[in-house]
């Protein structure tokens, strides 16, 4: 067990009520951290999101290029192409992660980053549908890893009350990428090379992502007690800080009554169901959004132009519902039914609005960022409401599975026949935002109804609770296990 510890020099005081007096300097710390070194929670996560997604949007960017044309890719290939992505995320998710719990989680992470980014670069020696395909699955096995590894380190790194807004703050890179992306995909649409303007995308995002991958290695740490730049006074008020959680910290023993905890948990399905639901939209509008803007009757150039601003309210809608979640208890679930209720407003308008009326559509198309919402608060509450270190693996693992078999159905829901409207694809989407909302009812009253059960074995009050769900935390406990421990509405 390489769990790391209180510090050894603490008195009989609570070490967390000493630690707040510490808590100024442990948030400009955080900060200048993010700045200069990639930090407290990584700036390179943040960075890396942003990264991440462009490498993912290459192949839409490509395609609206002269990809298709000149790989001669017909009938739904291109879309067999977002497919076979995830095919090789899902073979690769349960492999890596596991690699995570034995060995550096950051610079594993790092490796497959700068594996990741060479596998990009051999895209543009694929000029057929066999060479695209082989490198896409590998694509998709190297990534594996990258997200679940963004989702622990924040767990280790902040208080769960402090993860909303920073788990929203990394993800909306996804939406500063797509504005990136398409003032990128604009420039190369005006190239006048020899090289075909589809296989710059590849070039450009593939060496910037070995470059990042470089920097991640040897800048990111993965647990407090390993940054660098932190005296020994700070790691131990960062590890302090993180006791909050009730979770611990790492612990690199495998436990198999953890997993089949985590099998048993209704939680575990319930969350996986969400996830599969939100994340077919998701490998839809990933896979398609610049030709679905094309198909509102724009042209390829202000379709690209088109799309960034879905990017600036995906970014704005993250930043608000992260900054809400963190600054009011018990409203992560509300947050969630509210990005619901937008982006099926979204769909709706683009399914039943006729196609003359192309300021409508595009404005529905904006407003589906509703759904990323739903999915960065849904990841923290798998950070917040998870304790031991194998079932927050498994959870995490699955959860990213599933995130990969929704993503597998979405494109093909797009049938090349029904475009430029796609009815099957936006309204298969519609029926994804009832059903998430439905499960997010069940999830908020399974965790309450918990709680309050919990809260009538424990007569010694909310204080004593938390001290002793603290404490059991370390111990690797789980949260069925730890009956302190309280889930996070």
């Amino acid at each position: 067990m390489t769990q790391p510890s209180p510090p050894s020099n603490q008195t009989d005081s609570d070490p967390i009520a000493d630690s707040k007096c510490e808590m100024k300097q442990t948030q400009d710390l955080d900060v200048g951290a993010a700045i200069l070194n990639g930090t407290i929670h990584p700036v390179e996560v943040d960075s890396d999101e942003a990264r991440k997604f462009l490498d993912k949007s290459c192949v839409s960017y490509a395609a609206l290029w002269g990809m298709v044309e000149d790989a001669h890719l017909v009938n739904d290939q291109y879309s067999w192409l977002t497919t076979i992505f995830y095919l090789g995320y899902m073979a690769g998710e349960f492999p890596i992660n596991m690699l995570f719990q034995k060995f550096d989680i950051a610079k594993t992470c790092g490796i497959f980053i700068i594996l990741w980014g060479a596998t990009l670069l051999s895209m543009t020696a694929g000029h057929n549908f066999a060479g695209l395909a082989t490198a896409r699955l590998f694509l998709g096995i190297l990534e594996a890893g990258v997200s679940p590894c963004f989702v622990l380190l924040t767990t280790m790194f902040y208080t769960r009350s402090e993860q909303p807004l920073r788990t929203s703050i990394w993800f909306s890179m996804n939406g500063v990428a797509n504005i990136l992306g398409g003032l990128i995909a604009y420039g190369i649409g005006h190239l006048h090379a020899a090289l075909p303007a589809w296989k710059f995308p590849f070039i450009i995002f593939g060496s910037i992502t070995i470059v990042w991958g470089i920097i991640f290695i040897l800048v990111t740490p993965s647990n407090p007690t390993k940054a660098k730049w932190l005296s020994e006074r700070e790691k131990e008020v960062a590890v302090l800080r993180v006791l909050e959680n009730e979770t611990g910290i790492d612990n690199k023993t495998f436990k198999m009554e953890q997993v089949k905890e985590a099998l048993l948990d209704p939680r575990f399905w319930l969350i996986n169901l969400h996830c599969l639901a939100n994340t077919i939209p998701n490998g839809a509008v990933s896979a398609f959004a610049p030709l679905i803007v094309n198909g509102f009757g724009f042209t390829k150039f202000e379709s690209t132009l088109l799309g960034m601003p879905s990017g600036a309210s995906q970014v704005l809608a993250l930043w608000i519902s992260g900054y809400l979640a963190t600054r009011f208890k018990g409203i992560r679930h509300f947050l969630m039914i509210g990005g619901l209720l937008v982006a099926l407003l979204g769909g709706v308008l683009i399914f039943a609005l006729p196609e003359s009326n192309r300021v409508g559509r595009l404005i529905g198309y904006y407003l589906l960022v509703g759904f990323s919402v739903n999915f960065v608060l849904s990841l923290t509450l798998l950070q917040s409401n998870v304790a031991g270190r194998t079932k927050k693996t498994m959870f995490a693992s699955s959860f990213f599975v599933s995130y990969c078999v929704g993503n597998l159905i979405g494109p093909q829901l797009f049938f090349s026949r029904e475009a430029p409207r796609y009815q099957s694809g936006f309204a298969s989407m519609i029926v994804c935002f009832v059903v998430q909302i439905a499960i997010v009812i069940v999830m908020y009253t399974v965790n309450a109804r918990e709680n309050k059960r919990r809260d009538l074995l424990n007569p010694n009050g909310p204080e004593d609770q938390h001290a002793t769900a603290v404490s059991l935390g370390l111990s690797d406990m789980t949260d069925v296990q730890n009956l302190h421990f309280r889930y996070v509405l």
